[in-house]
């Protein structure tokens, strides 16, 4: 009953290449997304930062209406979907997409027994080159060699792209196990993580952070962690990127 049967589309920017520099917003939302203080709090966000890329997890979405976050375009990788909502991870930008590629967990979770998803999309930019954005809400209530698998099922699904690579979202890293996997993640796709001057509101369980942004072939302007005053049990991070001379193609 809980397996998503739609995927959530709209492609409106399809004229337009994404800036050479742009920021992206990453969070785990909670499931809030219907609920009038978190909109308006979001848009306050988007407005004060200028955010070029949403990237969501945890998105709920009524099966009845459209997706309200201002003029994005959007895809929605859902992993549930119940008789009146969906929810999963969301892409939300301001210019064209090539491609995507949604993705859910092989391995599902224990209670509801209900996959994770990911999000991968490929966008042109101004400089002519690509840049692929992946969204990951990795999967929780397992042992940690099915959480090692998903994290390598999901690298054969990005390992060929060689461009410009934003890799954020909820990892789930709660435990010294979970972070040595999700280093060797990094390091085989060549990435970096974004640093803060003060990450002391990053969502952290055991004193391992669970929130992350990891890149290549771009460069780091600025980046922050925004104390949300519990809007949600993780916070937004914002970064602002910028392309580097040399970034290969797809």
């Amino acid at each position: 009953m809980l397996n998503p049967k739609k995927q959530i589309k709209l492609l409106k920017h399809q004229e337009l290449f994404c800036d050479n520099q742009f920021t992206i917003l990453c969070w785990n939302v909670a499931k809030l997304t219907l609920n009038h203080e978190f909109k308006d709090y979001l848009k306050s966000i988007i407005k004060q930062e200028n955010i070029d890329i949403l990237l969501l997890q945890e998105f709920k979405k009524q099966l009845s209406t459209e997706i309200d976050i201002g003029d994005y375009s959007h895809i929605l990788s859902p992993n549930i979907e119940t008789k009146k909502n969906i929810f999963g991870v969301l892409n939300a930008f301001h210019f064209f997409c090539e491609k995507d590629v949604l993705l859910l967990t092989k391995k599902r979770e224990l209670k509801y027994a209900t996959h994770k998803s990911s999000l991968m999309t490929i966008h042109k930019m101004k400089n002519n080159k690509s840049l692929a954005i992946v969204n990951i809400h990795a999967i929780n209530f397992v042992q940690n060699s099915a959480f090692f698998n998903e994290l390598n099922y999901l690298k054969s699904n990005i390992e060929s792209y060689e461009g410009a690579l934003i890799v954020a979202g909820d990892f789930n890293t709660w435990n010294k196990k979970r972070v040595r996997f999700l280093k060797k993640f990094v390091d085989d796709l060549s990435l970096k993580n974004v640093s803060f001057a003060n990450d002391s509101h990053i969502k952290k369980v055991l004193k391992n952070n669970i929130d992350y942004v990891f890149y290549r072939g771009l460069e780091v302007l600025d980046s922050k962690v925004i104390d949300s005053k519990k809007i949600s049990d993780h916070n937004p991070i914002v970064v602002h990127f910028t392309t580097l001379i040399s970034n290969p193609t797809f």
